[in-house]
């Protein structure tokens, strides 16, 4: 259920962000119908990751995590481990600077 969430509120984003740039070129006259659909979009995915989200912490369940850098991955070079603070998710990110900084 929470993947139809995503899909019909991110569909209702972009359907947004597509008006928007519509009425941005002046080929078509609507007056707040994007900024509407951008805003019901976002609460839909809101709703859905509060109702279906797995973590404990509210910020963490839409998404919002506070992730700290833990370590390097021993495979592969440029990755790099973090790991949330709230919640203990960890994440392996692969950067392209080369591991440098």
């Amino acid at each position: 259920m929470k993947d139809k969430l995503n899909l019909i509120g991110y569909s209702l984003v972009f359907l947004g962000v597509v008006l928007f740039i519509l009425k941005s070129t002046e080929s078509i006259s609507i007056y707040y119908i994007d900024y509407i659909t951008i805003t019901i979009g976002i609460g839909i995915i809101l709703v859905g990751g509060l109702k279906y989200g797995k973590e404990k912490n509210l910020l963490c369940r839409i998404g919002w995590h506070r992730f700290e850098h833990v370590g390097r991955d021993d495979e592969v070079k440029f990755a790099f481990i973090y790991k949330c603070n709230r919640c203990g998710r960890t994440k392996r990110v692969v950067r392209s600077t080369g591991g440098v900084g």
